[in-house]
């Protein structure tokens, strides 16, 4: 039980972006150290992009991959795996889990979840009639991700769309719009596209996240008419 509180409020830490540990003596921040060395540049080490080694050949294979690899961002222990049918040929993708869904264990499971599950109903869909892929396993501490994660998560996401061969595609929120259309959500959202995978153009149809759409009521006609245009395609 100890070790278990212990684990959790080092979890909880992580999560406010504690990063740094002090102590309790009182110490001159300002004052320069004493002979001090020059200050050499230094250039941070990456680790290799997962997508630079040999991606997995099948489906259960590759979720097993994005739940374990170490180079994928993100703590192996938050992330979450895609859910539904792999073989509805609809796929979904959103950005990434929500800060709930590491206790639930399952994507879109609070609030932002229900209103994604409306959504669905009023296109006659259910969860169970799709796939749904997270496109980075594990939320960021910061809750969003940046260009170095949209990088190395691309072909991640591309072997999985491969993999699973969905006949229409719908992107939820930007870092997904970003790695498959090069742009904002924003800027592409009321057209369709088409995304070459796996030696076939998929239509898709890129849209504003639902956990926008729930902070800002105005946007919900704009989602609306993009979930209209998914359901026709």
């Amino acid at each position: 039980m100890a070790k278990s509180v212990a684990v959790s409020a080092l979890d909880w830490w992580a999560e406010a972006g504690v990063d740094t540990l002090a102590d309790d003596l009182p110490r001159d921040w300002l004052a320069a150290p004493a002979n001090a060395a020059p200050t050499a540049e230094i250039i941070p080490i990456q680790a290799a992009p997962a997508a630079a080694t040999a991606l997995p050949e099948t489906l259960e294979a590759l979720r097993a991959f994005l739940l374990a690899d170490g180079a994928i961002p993100g703590p192996a222990h938050a992330r979450i795996d895609a859910s539904g049918d792999a073989n509805s040929g609809i796929a979904v993708v959103v950005d990434m889990p929500e800060a709930e869904d590491r206790a639930s264990g399952m994507l879109l499971s609070g609030e932002i979840g229900a209103l994604f599950d409306r959504m669905l109903g009023a296109i006659k869909l259910e969860r169970a009639q799709l796939y749904l892929i997270p496109f980075s396993p594990a939320r960021p501490t910061a809750g969003r991700l940046n260009e170095a994660h949209i990088k190395a998560l691309k072909p991640l996401l591309l072997r999985h769309l491969e993999l699973v061969a969905p006949k229409k595609l719908l992107l939820l929120g930007d870092a997904p719009v970003q790695a498959l259309l090069g742009q904002p959500a924003a800027k592409v959202r009321d057209m369709e596209h088409k995304v070459a995978i796996g030696g076939a153009d998929v239509t898709t149809v890129a849209t504003i996240h639902p956990r926008l759409v729930a902070m800002k009521r105005e946007w919900r006609p704009l989602i609306w008419a993009d979930l209209q245009r998914f359901e026709t395609l």
